[in-house]
């Protein structure tokens, strides 16, 4: 289409596409997508945490479960999300908790599901550690044949608060749970049974402060997933038998009428990528956004956790409860320093405290826990781009002792191709866009210029023939991967951020693949990009996929705008560097 249609276009796609966002705000603010988020994963922990922690007063509930993973077994034996590809780690948990709690019944399923299993690579395909260590924990419950050895869980090393924290992050409390099972059963000597004596205490603290913290609920985080091997690993233990039945009465209050779980609700997420895109496409000063900030400032975590030696001043995925996350801290400060009033926010304040205090000694952000070992929720290149981009949406220059850390980081973990990784979402394209957008605004010496002109000659040789940008999965032999919105999104969002033209034409072709891309309902369809495990379990989200398509677009009506003005007045640049994206 020539310029002037893709210029309206994109002009109606984004109001369109705000419309529908704002059609999904709730009553209280929060902005919530209702897709059904049916997790065989999470239905599978869930399951087995109950057949341990509660099988007579959960018969009706496992019953429903089993029924749901018997009928939503795919075709080639395995099971994933909707829209994602068959996982090796799912597959192998569910044919566990099939074969634990219907063996008979379950019994061709449970052989189809190894056979996929195997097919798919087997333990080997699973890339992180403690997730194939749960595979043979699981496989080991359910008297099935795994390759190697259960791994020790030295319970002592609890004994050394600040080494366990650095090392687990947020698998603490997990860790401690299962450690605490382990410990039970598994033989030892004199020496052993007396460390695990001295920290049994310890342990149990650590799972009593995530309880507490959270209201005494039963519920970890407002997730499944977290709730089930808490409570597994306590129920096995035989330790804590008032808080494993509530966390087992939380797990079956949780459980969808058909039988599954879900995965966590990501209140605060969705309500990020909504606002942020509504505040782009110039809503700000919307009547309706007040109850947003209110929301957010509610979600805010007035209390530390202490188990983590996390401070206040969080925003984690869900509930106001929820635990400690970086990249939601800093989105949600930056769009509280964007609303009206946004330089007097205290809680935009008090969130950047938190992250200026969990800074890595490096100059990097890990997920929770301040200089957590690297890999697994240790230092992401992505969310310490966008901590950057909320430092600098704060005031913060380019010299700021914070930035210039986070920056020389950055330089130094590029990949040699030009890319960056992101923990959150598969593939090069978020963290190299994200990277791209903070070099891009902070970069002070030429080693700074020169790192994103690597990233962003990388985004552009990734580039799609038909303008889009996607590195999933191939459908078959000798096809193509698809390019997806969310991709696609990020990607022009770095590019402009570099300063290139929007005229440019891989730029014009991102825009309109981005239009011709919206459903007539102003939304858009998501891709599996979003990493709930980390390399082991992916899902596709609505509200993501929208929050960044519309958020996009309107950056790029903007820049338009601005060569636009840039051509009336024969002066000024084109480049738009200003502002942030996830």
């Amino acid at each position: 289409m020539p310029a002037s249609a893709l210029t309206e276009s994109v002009g109606t796609a984004v109001t369109t596409g705000a419309e529908a966002l704002l059609a999904h705000r709730r009553d209280d603010g929060a902005f919530v997508f209702g897709a059904h988020h049916a997790s065989p994963l999470n239905t599978a922990g869930a399951l087995t945490a109950l057949h341990f922690a509660d099988p007579e007063g959960s018969a009706e509930t496992i019953e429903r479960g089993v029924t749901w993973l018997c009928e939503t077994q795919r075709d080639d034996g395995g099971w994933a999300m909707r829209s994602v590809p068959t996982e090796p780690l799912t597959t192998a948990l569910a044919a566990a908790a099939l074969h634990l709690l219907a063996p008979r019944r379950a019994a061709s399923a449970v052989r189809a599901a190894r056979a996929r299993f195997e097919e798919l690579g087997g333990s080997a395909a699973v890339p992180e550690p403690a997730m194939t260590a749960l595979i043979r924990q699981f496989h080991t419950f359910a008297g099935l044949p795994h390759d190697g050895a259960q791994r020790r869980l030295p319970l002592e090393l609890l004994l050394f608060p600040g080494l366990s924290r650095r090392l687990l992050s947020l698998r603490l409390p997990i860790y401690a749970s299962q450690a605490l099972a382990q410990s039970a059963h598994r033989r030892r000597g004199p020496a052993g049974r007396a460390l695990d004596r001295l920290a049994r205490p310890r342990a149990l603290a650590i799972v009593r402060d995530a309880y507490e913290r959270e209201g005494a609920t039963g519920g970890f985080s407002t997730d499944p997933w977290l709730t089930g091997l808490i409570c597994l690993g306590l129920a096995r233990s035989g330790q804590a038998p008032g808080l494993v039945g509530t966390a087992a009465r939380w797990l079956r209050s949780a459980a969808g009428p058909d039988g599954s779980w879900d995965l966590m609700p990501l209140d605060v997420t969705w309500t990020n990528f909504a606002t942020a895109a509504l505040i782009e496409a110039g809503h700000a000063d919307d009547p309706q956004l007040i109850g947003t900030r209110e929301m957010l400032h509610r979600h805010q975590q007035p209390q530390p956790f202490d188990a983590l030696g996390c401070p206040a001043g969080y925003w984690g995925f869900s509930s106001p409860r929820s635990w400690p996350m970086a990249l939601e801290t800093a989105e949600a400060a930056a769009i509280l320093l964007r609303l009206p009033g946004g330089a007097d926010d205290r809680h935009a304040r008090a969130g950047l405290g938190w992250l200026t205090a969990t800074q890595d000694a490096a100059g990097s952000w890990s997920l929770a826990v301040r200089n957590s070992k690297p890999g697994g929720f240790g230092p992401c290149p992505q969310m310490t781009a966008k901590v950057v981009g909320a430092l600098l949406d704060s005031g913060a220059g380019a010299d700021d002792p914070r930035v210039v850390r986070a920056v020389r980081w950055l330089v130094g973990r590029q990949r040699p191709d030009g890319s960056y990784e992101a923990m959150w979402y598969r593939g090069g394209t978020p963290g190299t866009a994200a990277a791209l957008e903070a070099l891009s605004r902070a970069g002070r010496t030429e080693e700074h210029h020169r790192a994103a002109a690597r990233a962003r000659d990388w985004l552009l040789r990734t580039r799609h023939p038909d303008g889009s940008w996607g590195t999933g999965e191939r459908t078959g032999p000798g096809t193509t991967r698809r390019g997806t919105v969310e991709e696609t999104a990020w990607a022009l969002r770095g590019l402009l951020a570099a300063g290139l033209n929007p005229t440019d034409p891989a730029l014009a072709a991102a825009a309109r693949w981005l239009v011709d891309a919206q459903r007539a309902d102003g939304g858009w369809t998501p891709a599996p990009v979003n990493e709930y495990i980390r390399g082991c379990a992916r899902y596709a989200d609505d509200g993501i996929a929208a929050g960044l398509a519309v958020r996009t677009l309107a950056h790029y009506r903007s820049a338009e705008a601005a060569v636009e003005a840039t051509r009336n007045t024969g002066t000024g640049r084109t480049g738009t560097g200003e502002g942030g994206g996830r």
